[in-house]
């Protein structure tokens, strides 16, 4: 069986809790963490491997460089700093993300790799496409988490405000993740009936 192995960029906030979430999820085989950060990176490797216990399936845990990359099936860059967006616009961050990101993808590149890129880092959209313009992959192997968690968190506030469970509300968020996106109200869907024709609250 052809193992699963996936790379984490960036170990702060976002890239500790994806990383997390893959072995919680039991969906790797293998992970390769990568931060800049010595401490910061020898310590999440550490507490991934101890919540081993709690995890479907064993999974290989190890701290990694750009040269390591070059064998995943995917890599998520998470390469980001978040204190830079306290006005809550994500563009804050670009300056930063961007910089970073020339900066490393043409040694993930050297190493081989030809797998599948995730962005999350801000702005989500730009440093999608600049992903993929450097490292030179094929446009259908590069993508940005884009609107997903904007659309998780509208589903959420319509859950608690109409008392319906979650996983039976339909809802997106499309557009840009920042200040230009916008709720597609007319897609919404309530246990699949549309939202327009529900009784009023």
């Amino acid at each position: 069986m052809k193992r699963r192995k996936v790379g984490v960029l960036g170990l702060g906030h976002v890239g500790a809790h994806v990383a997390y979430s893959l072995i919680i999820q039991g969906i790797v085989s293998e992970l390769v963490l990568v931060d800049a950060k010595e401490g910061k990176l020898a310590s999440e490797v550490q507490d991934l491997r101890d919540a081993q216990m709690y995890a479907p399936h064993k999974v290989e845990v190890t701290p990694g460089t750009y040269a390591d990359l070059g064998d995943c099936d995917i890599i998520v860059n998470c390469i980001g700093d978040i204190t830079l967006c306290a006005s809550n616009n994500r563009l804050d961050e670009m300056n930063y993300t961007v910089a970073q990101v020339k900066s490393y993808i043409s040694k993930v590149m050297a190493s081989g790799f030809k797998g599948y890129i995730v962005n999350i880092t801000n702005p989500c959209d730009v440093i999608a496409h600049l992903l993929w313009k450097e490292s030179g992959l094929p446009k259908n192997q590069v993508f940005g988490t884009g609107t997903g968690l904007d659309t998780s968190r509208l589903v959420s506030k319509l859950s608690l405000q109409t008392g319906v469970s979650h996983q039976s509300i339909s809802a997106y968020m499309i557009g840009e993740h920042g200040a230009s996106q916008m709720a597609a109200w007319s897609c919404v869907r309530v246990g699949g009936v549309p939202k327009s024709i529900l009784p009023k609250q």
